[in-house]
């Protein structure tokens, strides 16, 4: 009986060894990635290298990155390959427009520049010359995903020399009527197309996105920051 519970104690370690391998040879997160479109990551890892594409987890969530994206030492690492045979295509998974954005943490916000006619009315199409954690909303423009018809896609300036976190909640959309729908959703016009609770606005950057503010058609007259 001895010689058999030997055999099976060498058997379990050989099992175990390749999965403590592989736990010492990944690649440690990388706290900030700043990729060459201006978006941040943090604590970002690399998963998995699709040829031309790889798919990076980080706080954001999982975002697939272009190669020539990467940061230079990064994309040394990991090569342009050949494409793939052409295999089933992507399927995407549709999301609930309606969900309630998670609550912001209370965080201190950058001291804002003064903005000519702040406070001044827009008019339709438009945006005021707000500020809000130093950003500012630059322009927006109706555009609906997917099934979802109350959205626009919306570009935000950072003139602060930090990235800016923003989330759902901080937006706000207003109808010719004066009815106010706050945003539900943040729709990152990235590949493959990912829903977040929360953006990160690039240091003296731009970010576009599309921001979710209900499911129905409405007409958006502007988009302003919720505070």
């Amino acid at each position: 009986m001895r010689p058999r519970a030997r055999t099976g104690l060498l058997a379990a370690a050989c099992l175990l060894m390749p999965a403590m391998l592989a736990a010492d040879t990944a690649p440690p997160p990388t706290a900030t990635m700043v990729l060459r479109d201006g978006r941040v990551l943090h604590n970002a890892r690399v998963m998995s290298d699709g040829g031309a594409t790889v798919v990076v987890r980080a706080d954001e969530g999982l975002v697939q990155v272009a190669k020539s994206d990467l940061p230079q030492a990064l994309a040394d690492s990991y090569p342009v390959k050949a494409p793939a045979p052409e295999g089933p295509e992507f399927v995407m998974q549709r999301f609930d427009p309606n969900q309630a954005p998670e609550a912001p943490a209370p965080e201190p916000g950058a001291k804002p520049k003064p903005k000519p006619n702040a406070g001044a009315t827009p008019a339709p199409g438009q945006v005021a010359s707000v500020v809000y954690k130093g950003c500012t909303i630059v322009s927006f423009q109706k555009k609906s995903f997917e099934n979802v018809l109350g959205c626009a896609e919306v570009v935000i300036q950072n003139d602060t020399d930090d990235n800016v976190q923003l989330r759902p909640g901080d937006f706000v959309c207003i109808t010719p009527a004066g009815a106010r729908h706050p945003g539900r959703n943040i729709f990152a016009n990235t590949f493959p197309p990912s829903v977040k609770r929360r953006e990160f606005v690039p240091a003296h950057g731009q970010l576009d996105d599309i921001i979710t503010f209900g499911n129905e058609d409405m007409d958006i007259a502007s988009v302003q920051w919720s505070r």
